[in-house]
């Protein structure tokens, strides 16, 4: 699994960037700090700091540890917990291996590209927050993160559905030509 390795390496990256953007923000922070923006895209509700960026911490790891257990324990979960086209031809004894390779590498893509996007949106809502206006506003650079977010997100689910949503033919059950 060279490739999770490389995947791996990239969440580790991630991390330490999502740890050097906190320790770069949180002295610049009002506090309490905007924390949810409305409709109008300006600030309506606000937090106090120490909250706010304890609670980015724990969603950044929390999400880690959902998309990632099941990998590790892969050996131990049972097949019928995975929602996958064709579940029993693809775990079956001799191709259950490469199965869990490829959802393992999807789902590490997915973790990885998830922190992205909170990183992202803790950037956006750090700026709106050192932009000193009386009402901070998030502006569209959120919708941007977020649409971009979900087009990698649809691609790479299209991708994952259309890898096993058909089951190669079978040459030896294939009837013979005459």
């Amino acid at each position: 699994m060279k490739n999770a390795s490389v995947i791996l390496l990239v969440i580790l990256v991630l991390l330490i960037g999502a740890t050097l953007q906190l320790r770069h923000y949180y002295p610049l922070m009002p506090d309490p700090m905007a924390t949810h923006f409305g409709v109008s895209m300006q600030a309506d509700s606000w937090t106090a700091k120490d909250s706010f960026f304890t609670t980015y911490a724990l969603v950044e790891i929390g999400m880690l540890i959902v998309l990632l257990l099941p990998i590790f324990l892969q050996k131990r979960l049972p097949t019928s917990l995975i929602n996958l086209p064709h579940r029993g031809y693809w775990f079956a004894a001799e191709r259950r291996d490469a199965t869990w390779q490829v959802v393992a590498i999807y789902v590490l893509w997915m973790a990885a590209a998830t922190l992205v996007f909170l990183i992202a949106v803790a950037e956006v809502v750090f700026r709106s927050n050192l932009a000193y206006a009386a009402v901070p506003s998030i502006g569209t650079p959120f919708f941007w993160t977020l649409g971009i977010y979900l087009c990698i997100i649809a691609i790479a689910t299209i991708r994952f559905h259309r890898h096993f949503a058909t089951v190669p033919r079978d040459p030896v059950a294939a009837p013979e030509p005459e």
